[in-house]
């Protein structure tokens, strides 16, 4: 969490690369407002340094052994869903990044990315913004055959969409065979994901994204 009193970001580093991590540590020792907590070279450990010492922010590697960047967010994610985690990638890896993104990270780097930005980067993360390269923004267009920078689960689509169509909580657990406190939890990573605070602002904000394309009516072939 936030220093308190100091009011700097903490930051958790995970990569298996030494290098790395030596050279994020130093890149983020000269930005008064962060402070790296620890580094750590797998997930399974990011998780462990998660639980004990709640960072605000997390850079992970996507590849790593032992356990991998998206099992190891969504792990945070049950942990603590305050935590910002910020995946590492390498240009054009985008599949393993929607992977990350629909784990729960929220956003992304290119591992190339410039000290001044990346330090940026985290600040904002830690403000609810959602960080995604401009150069990759411009790959996933609409048109393309990309994921969207925003990646949703087959279910959270299910309930976005029903959500669209004006149902509230009971009528979308009765449709989708869920208990009302999943239906919650969706709507809640839905939200998060979204970065929007009430269900109007979720649909408003998939609108704006291109994630709520029109649907074959029931039956058809």
């Amino acid at each position: 969490m936030t220093e308190q009193g100091t009011g700097r970001i903490t930051v958790l580093i995970v990569d298996d690369d030494l290098y790395v991590r030596e050279s994020l540590s130093d890149f983020l020792a000269a930005a008064p407002d962060i402070r790296v907590l620890d580094t750590c070279a797998d997930g399974a450990v990011a998780v462990a340094r998660v639980r004990e010492s709640a960072p605000d922010v997390v850079l992970m590697d996507i590849h790593m052994p032992i356990m991998d960047g998206a099992q190891a967010t969504r792990l945070i994610m049950q942990i603590d869903p305050a935590v910002r985690v910020l995946a590492l990638s390498s240009f054009g890896d985008d599949e393993a990044v929607a992977d990350m993104l629909e784990s729960g990270a929220a956003g992304f780097l290119i591992k190339t990315t410039r000290p001044h930005v990346l330090v940026d980067a985290i600040r904002s993360a830690h403000n609810g913004l959602t960080i995604v390269p401009s150069e990759t923004l411009r790959r996933w267009t609409p048109g393309t055959n990309r994921r969207p920078a925003i990646a949703l689960t087959e279910r959270e689509l299910r309930v976005l969409h029903l959500l669209a169509d004006g149902l509230n909580n009971r009528q979308i657990g009765a449709a989708m065979f869920l208990s009302g406190s999943t239906v919650k939890s969706h709507l809640s990573d839905l939200m998060r994901k979204l970065d929007a605070r009430t269900r109007t602002g979720v649909v408003s904000r998939a609108h704006e994204l291109g994630l709520l394309t029109p649907r074959e009516p029931p039956g058809k072939p």
